[in-house]
């Protein structure tokens, strides 16, 4: 650790040109490593910023320090910012900063799984959601009222539109049918997974805007995240979704995605 050393003129601290990834280990083994190699590259793109090393190299670095660190289940942060610049401004190709972070997974308490979980709105817009940017104020400014409202997740809204949770995607349910957000947001590797894993277990998904007069008329709620895989909501801003229990086809996916991971 010692040996990390980072410019107090790299752009990604001074201006926040900078774009990230973050993965978890499922069995010891990196989940869906392309895919978030993938939208890495692609978020780095959409700012404009250059990566140094390819795939097959990026694995490779991933496994070496996943065996240094000897986890057993493990937290994978990817970083790129814009790096040194001369005016502390303009980015410069060929001086990025590229960095691997690889923690210990925390998991969420157990009870939210079995009991639901809690979230809150506010009415926010992220800048470049389709890339995975290092600017979080939204979210971080809004720890404290979300801990308050004892809640695990905000759901970011904007023109009375839910658009997506600050670190992770949802779905609701309507009448056996998931619906989830797809313009104007990140989408999550673990939001794919679930969707795929709807189709072939016959579960109609749609794709849609939706509005956040919705979300309190939904009959069930869960969120996907690489950090929380499958979690099912019960209230949003302090009322009942539905029942104000996790529902039959939220459990249903759950199970899907427990079995999956299980065969990764």
């Amino acid at each position: 650790m010692d040996q990390v050393k980072i410019s107090p003129y790299d752009i990604g601290l001074l201006r926040g040109y900078a774009v990230f990834d973050v993965m978890c280990t499922q069995n010891q083994k990196p989940f869906h490593l392309e895919d978030h190699w993938l939208r890495f590259k692609n978020s780095a793109k959409e700012l404009g910023i250059g990566i140094k090393i390819n795939l097959t190299e990026y694995e490779k670095i991933v496994d070496k320090i996943l065996a240094l660190n000897k986890f057993k289940k493990s937290i994978i942060r990817t970083i790129v910012t814009g790096g040194l610049s001369s005016n502390g401004f303009a980015y410069e190709p060929g001086k990025e900063t590229f960095y691997i972070l690889v923690e210990k997974f925390i998991p969420l308490s157990k009870n939210l799984y079995t009991d639901g979980a809690k979230v809150i709105t506010y009415e926010y817009d992220r800048t470049f959601p389709r890339a995975k940017i290092t600017n979080y104020i939204g979210a971080i400014k809004n720890q404290q009222k979300k801990e308050k409202a004892e809640a695990v997740e905000i759901i970011f809204t904007k023109n009375g539109r839910a658009l997506e949770a600050s670190t992770s995607n949802f779905f609701i349910v309507k009448k056996g049918k998931l619906i989830t957000t797809k313009d104007g947001i990140l989408i999550g590797i673990t939001r794919n997974v679930a969707i795929e894993l709807a189709k072939k277990n016959k579960i109609s998904v749609i794709e849609r805007n939706i509005k956040v007069s919705e979300l309190l008329l939904a009959d069930e709620m869960f969120l996907t995240a690489t950090n929380k895989d499958i979690v099912p909501v019960v209230k949003i801003d302090g009322k009942k979704i539905g029942n104000g229990q996790p529902g039959k086809i939220t459990q249903k996916m759950m199970q899907l995605f427990a079995d999956f991971v299980k065969k990764y």
